[in-house]
């Protein structure tokens, strides 16, 4: 199943420009393995929707991504140890976890 991640207005809009600038950056599709959850209080069971998972069966691929996305954004300045995007497995496999906070920018 591919869904337009576009279109989804429940996903907050720099969630979404940072999910598809490294689609499009990569010339990759990225496999959405986790969105909303229900009764998260992190970023996935926020609303707009602040947290988002892609599947990576590489840690290099991984690393690479992470590398590219933390370059271009900034997670709130005000807590610069916290980044927009990691590669880690916590028990569910490896995957990239993307994430924004209300004070997240694009970097200049």
């Amino acid at each position: 199943m591919r869904i337009d991640l576009a279109q989804l207005e429940f996903v907050d809009e720099r969630l979404r420009d940072m999910a598809l600038d490294a689609e499009k950056h990569f010339r990759m599709e990225f496999i959405v393995t986790s969105l909303y959850r229900i009764d998260d209080n992190g970023v996935h069971g926020s609303l707009p929707l602040r947290g988002l998972d892609f599947g990576c069966g590489s840690k290099l691929i991984g690393d690479t991504v992470v590398e590219y996305i933390n370059s271009k954004w900034s997670y709130d300045k005000l807590r610069p140890e916290k980044v927009c995007c990691m590669c880690h497995d916590v028990g569910q496999g490896l995957h990239l976890h993307l994430q924004v906070h209300p004070n997240t920018e694009r970097r200049l």
